[in-house]
């Protein structure tokens, strides 16, 4: 017997149930802050401890990074994998003839890699993102709305800058955000 409380207009019970199912989408991952660190010449560098806490409450053993382009100047960016398998679940909703998907695909996802982070809290950056990103010696993590980044701290100290600058030029420059 069915229970008419679980049906709609048009008696379609499933699709009443799986709308009542809780998602199956990962909750996000939220890094806050920033850090500096100093990457070896392997490419090794420490996740700040903070970023750590937050990727073991999620029980997650390592971290994707890829490259990326923010305010013009080049970083890797990194997420949870839960995060990145559902950025990469939602991307195969959309059509694969699509010229920007490609785009996407060919800059973006080519160079994703996933990272370990090993016994000492560590992951090892790969050569071409170091490459990529001119990460020296003195790396920044920032956190981001989806992820984190890494930055070479001479270019984050420069972007922060310009941006402190642009904010003193135009007081009302995040108005638009309006949250």
């Amino acid at each position: 017997m069915i229970d008419k409380s679980d049906q709609d207009n048009t008696g379609d019970t499933e699709h009443q149930s799986q709308a009542r199912r809780p998602s199956k989408r990962p909750l996000h991952v939220f890094f806050r802050g920033n850090c500096v660190h100093s990457i070896d010449d392997k490419g090794r560098v420490s996740l700040p401890s903070d970023f750590r806490r937050v990727l073991g409450d999620r029980e997650q053993r390592g971290v994707v990074l890829t490259n990326y382009l923010s305010e013009g100047s080049r970083c890797v960016e990194g997420f949870g994998l839960d995060a990145w398998e559902d950025f990469e679940s939602r991307l195969r909703e959309k059509s694969r003839f699509s010229s920007k998907l490609q785009r996407l695909e060919n800059f973006y996802l080519s160079r994703a890699t996933e990272c370990a982070i090993d016994g000492n809290g560590r992951i090892l950056v790969p050569a071409y993102l170091r490459a990529y990103s001119g990460l020296e010696k003195e790396v920044v993590f920032t956190a981001s709305i989806h992820g984190f980044r890494i930055w070479d701290k001479r270019v984050w100290d420069s972007i922060f800058e310009a941006s402190e600058q642009a904010l003193l030029e135009n007081p009302d420059l995040f108005a638009d955000v309006d949250v």
